[in-house]
């Protein structure tokens, strides 16, 4: 009997995700909808997220091997709907940042740098995304 209440919430929450899912990354504005802010929440766990809230923020997405191409909103959620299609992930994080690095992304009016499909992120690199942002 228990199993079969495990496997039902399961199959619920697993359709809940699918629904939010089909809402997410309809456009490409930077600030992120509060579908797509649950969605991520939910998706990512402790360590991807870092301890970060997806609500109300605005995400720069970065990808590729060393991270040196600027996604777009609707390639990143994309992604996700590939892979989960075949119940899989894809491998996302927040890129931590240091109090400098914080003050210097809020200046340019994004709060955090999520990275898809990126194997090496090197301090360089990340800074060089940071200074990429003022000029967005």
């Amino acid at each position: 009997m228990k199993r079969i209440v495990t496997i039902i919430i399961m199959l619920i929450s697993i359709n809940v995700i699918a629904q939010n899912l089909s809402e997410c990354g309809i456009d490409n504005n930077p600030k992120l909808t509060q579908n797509e802010s649950e969605f991520l929440n939910k998706y990512m766990n402790d360590e991807q997220k870092k301890g970060f809230d997806f609500t109300n923020a605005k995400v720069v997405f970065v990808t590729g091997n060393s991270a040196q191409k600027i996604g777009t909103k609707i390639e990143y959620f994309n992604n996700i709907k590939d892979w989960n299609k075949n119940g899989n992930k894809i491998a996302t994080w927040v890129v931590e940042l240091n109090e400098e690095e914080k003050e210097k992304i809020k200046s340019t009016g994004y709060d955090v740098i999520v990275t898809y499909w990126v194997k090496l992120l090197t301090k360089k690199r990340k800074q060089r995304i940071l200074n990429e942002l003022k000029s967005m």
